[in-house]
C-alpha cells in the first residue's frame, strides 16, 4: 500500500492532505481508496491513536536527530523520516471513514 501511495503524483498527495484538513475526501474514488489504505498502514486498526503529546515528543526527537546529524556530518541523503507527520495525516484521513463505492 505504501508503494501505491508514493506512486501518486506529489500534487495529488498534497491535494489529499489539503482536503483532509478541510474534512473532505479526494473526489477521485481510486485516490481516496489509496489514501485510506495508506492511512490504515501508517495507523493500523486497533493501534492507539497518537496524541498531541506523543507527536510533540516525536517531532522534538526528529529535529534533534537532524541537528545531531548535521553536527556529526552525517550523509544528508539518509535524512530521517518524519513519522509524526505521517501519523497526524493518517489520523485525519481515517477520521473521514472509508470511501464509499
Amino acid at each position: 500500500m505504501l508503494r501505491r501511495w508514493w506512486r501518486l503524483p506529489a500534487g495529488t498527495r498534497r491535494e489529499v492532505r489539503r482536503l483532509s484538513l478541510r474534512g473532505r475526501r479526494h473526489p477521485d474514488p481510486q485516490v481516496a481508496w489509496v489514501a485510506w489504505q495508506w492511512a490504515e498502514t501508517v495507523l493500523p486498526v486497533g493501534a492507539p491513536e497518537p496524541g498531541r503529546w506523543r507527536n510533540a515528543v516525536s517531532a522534538c526527537f526528529f529535529w534533534l536527530q537532524i541537528v545531531v546529524d548535521l553536527v556529526a556530518a552525517a550523509d544528508p541523503v539518509d535524512a530521517p523520516q518524519p513519522r509524526w507527520l505521517d501519523r497526524r495525516r493518517a489520523r485525519r484521513i481515517l477520521r473521514l471513514g472509508p470511501p464509499v463505492g
